[in-house]
């Protein structure tokens, strides 16, 4: 089992509105997790294979190199001498910028990897941070938790003195025992929740480390971002990119392929004819074009169907940019509201503190009928309560910070 180490300081330092967490061991957390994440490792390796592309394009660029031989059985007879042998030799050239046009084609689908990786890295940063936060609330419940116990069995001490001076009654420390009961099983199920959360910080992390150094200064500052950065929005992007690119490669695809060749002639000598050029092998360098008369309707579907799919990205995105400014919004009014929340309490708390000292200087002084301690008890526990709801509207206003980072990509 892992040790637990907890580092807490007191104040929390929030700096409104958006954008990216300053602490040196969250940093170092999501460095770890991006490093050692399976997924991300996936997504960088899939950048590489769609790179891998224009490799293939160079082999494609050009057709292969066709050589033919053709032997006179019946030569055609020429005035220089019969046709005995022939060799063809050729290659077919694409249209001029046909395979410029594939490697653009590649290059947004490279781009649509990356910004996939983005997106891989994004969960993987909102997750830690997430967990993160959650592991500072646990260990701030825990040491209130134990405060509370501490706090409960000075209580019982007052209970038995009042007691033994005939001022109060067994049923007070009755009482109070099983509310200090109360507080250690409390206490047990965080340390359980505390030993859960860390198990699963150390499998996001993917890493053996020794302890989580938990630090309550969290600082965000402003930094420009809107939700066009969202690597989901800059996959789409891409993707429409990628489709207004092959619609063009399909056009140069339709274009005329350009035949460059050679023939070479073995001629056999006229009987009978006295010729310089007699018997003289004959050179015939060809060109030609391959026009796709027939496959017109193959490639104008094709277009077409590139077309189509570039408008359903188009809507995609327009529907994925409706759902991360709702996203946002309620990320914001979240934030907006366990701030809110965290501040009432924090009055609520100077309050409760005054109220508990009051009640119970009245109760060592005076003759207690029940009601001064009940009340002394219940006062403890609401403020047991306030504490668990401060951490918690504090730790979900992180997370709303968290939420906004990750659907503005940063």
């Amino acid at each position: 089992m892992k040790k637990i180490n907890y580092i807490s300081i007191a104040v929390f330092m929030i700096s409104i509105m958006t954008t990216q967490a300053q602490n040196s061991y969250l940093d170092q957390y999501i460095s770890i997790a991006l490093e050692n994440h399976f997924g991300v490792q996936a997504a960088a390796q899939n950048i590489q294979v769609q790179a891998a592309g224009k490799k293939e394009i160079q082999g494609e660029g050009i057709s292969s190199f066709d050589v033919m031989y053709g032997y006179g059985a019946m030569p055609i007879e020429t005035k220089n001498g019969p046709i005995n042998h022939k060799v063809s030799a050729g290659v077919m050239f694409p249209w001029f910028g046909t395979r410029n046009q594939k490697y653009e084609v590649v290059n947004q689908k490279v781009a649509i990897a990356e910004a996939d990786k983005k997106g891989t890295e994004n969960v993987v940063k909102y997750k830690v941070r997430a967990l993160y936060f959650k592991l500072l609330q646990n260990s701030k419940d825990l040491v209130s938790a134990s405060e509370n116990v501490a706090i409960l069995n000075s209580f019982e001490s007052v209970a038995y003195t009042q007691y033994e001076n005939s001022k109060g009654s067994m049923v007070d420390i009755l009482r109070v025992q099983m509310e200090i009961e109360e507080a250690k099983n409390k206490v047990k199920t965080l340390q359980q929740d505390s030993l859960l959360l860390h198990q699963n910080f150390y499998l996001l992390l993917n890493k053996d480390i020794e302890s989580v150094v938990l630090v309550d200064s969290i600082s965000f500052f402003k930094e420009e971002a809107s939700i066009d950065e969202n690597p989901m929005l800059k996959s789409l992007e891409a993707m429409q990119n990628m489709y207004s690119e092959e619609i063009k490669a399909v056009q140069k695809s339709s274009a005329p392929q350009i035949k460059l060749s050679v023939d070479y002639s073995i001629l056999g000598t006229v009987q009978g004819v006295s010729s310089d050029n007699s018997g003289k092998n004959a050179i015939m360098p060809m060109v030609g074009l391959s026009i796709p008369l027939f496959n017109a309707k193959k490639y104008s579907g094709k277009q077409e169907q590139l077309r189509l799919s570039n408008q359903e990205v188009a809507l995609r995105k327009e529907d994925t940019k409706q759902q991360l400014q709702i996203e946002y919004l309620t990320a914001q009014n979240q934030y907006d509201d366990a701030k809110r929340e965290f501040e009432l309490i924090s009055k609520q708390l100077i309050q409760i503190d005054q109220a508990i000292q009051i009640q119970q200087e009245a109760y060592s002084v005076a003759n207690s009928q029940g009601n001064a301690f009940v009340e002394l008890l219940r006062l403890q526990l609401q403020k047991l309560g306030f504490q668990f709801r401060q951490h918690n509207s504090k730790a979900t206003e992180l997370e709303a910070l968290a939420k906004i980072n990750y659907i503005t990509g940063l």
